[in-house]
């Protein structure tokens, strides 16, 4: 069965068809005990990690991932631009939007774990994009060179998260359930030179962080379009957080269909769970 592009699945215009297209390529050929070689998207190859539980069976099973925040980057993502991954993971995202914006684009693509980061290397690679999106092995935070620890759950990395330099890490850490890194921290600010088009943000808590971050990378970003996974439970302060995105755009949430309405930032927090944020000046295609 011949792969299918980007463009092709986004001309369907039908979830049905579209999910039936790239689970109908679906593959999977294990690499060692631990990775294997699987098709998402109906086209890139990815290198995943077997121990992940969370997110690599969806892939291995139907060839993509949170269809509906899929559809909306492929329509929201133009040739040219310079998009940034927070929180790349395996790449998913990152070989989505490579594709989208082109040789003449970008990809920042930002991963602090170092299994996750290796692997979303080896998969822009795979996928000949080296030219277009940089690997980065980083945790996009508020503070620039200095190193934070963080706490990755082997069976669900996803989930990976930062921990206070003050919590006491009991020595007898369950090895073969969570690993403990340090790594480098980034702002956007200094990271990214320029502007920036489109940001994916999903950074498991530290959210506030990188918001304070990337002010400046806002400012010199009239077009900025920005999506973020945001859940008030993790945000130290969500009240002022909100109050300070709703100073600068429109605040709208990405629904199921993939497409946005407008949130509110009472109706956010009554919620308490997490939201897909679209931040941007701009209307959404």
């Amino acid at each position: 069965m011949d792969l299918v592009t980007t463009a092709q699945l986004r001309a369907l215009g039908n979830r049905v068809a579209a999910e039936g297209a790239m689970r109908a390529r679906c593959m999977v050929v294990p690499v060692d005990p631990t990775t294997a070689l699987c098709r998402v998207l109906g086209q890139y190859k990815m290198y995943v990690d077997l121990r992940d539980t969370g997110f690599v069976p969806h892939l291995m099973f139907e060839g993509y991932w949170e269809y509906w925040i899929t559809e909306f980057v492929w329509r929201n993502v133009r040739p040219g631009e310079v998009a940034l991954d927070l929180g790349a993971n395996h790449g998913y995202y990152t070989l989505l939007l490579a594709d989208l914006v082109g040789p003449r684009g970008k990809v920042h693509a930002f991963e602090p774990n170092p299994r996750l980061a290796e692997l979303l290397e080896r998969n822009i690679a795979l996928n000949g994009f080296w030219h277009v999106a940089e690997a980065r092995a980083e945790a996009v935070c508020d503070r620039n060179g200095d190193t934070a620890r963080l706490m990755v759950p082997l069976r669900d990395p996803k989930n990976a998260h930062l921990v206070s330099p003050d919590l006491d890490i009991p020595p007898d850490l369950d090895r073969g359930r969570f690993a403990l890194h340090e790594v480098l921290m980034v702002t956007l600010d200094e990271a990214v030179p320029g502007r920036a088009d489109f940001l994916k943000i999903d950074v498991e808590g530290a959210e506030e962080a990188v918001w304070r971050g990337m002010q400046r990378l806002i400012a010199r970003s009239p077009g900025i379009k920005i999506l973020m996974e945001f859940n008030p439970r993790r945000c130290e302060d969500p009240r002022r957080m909100l109050a300070e995105m709703a100073a600068l755009f429109p605040l709208r949430e990405v629904n199921f269909d993939g497409r946005t309405a407008p949130c509110s930032p009472g109706g956010l927090l009554a919620r308490g769970e997490e939201t897909m944020l679209y931040l941007s000046k701009a209307n959404p295609a």
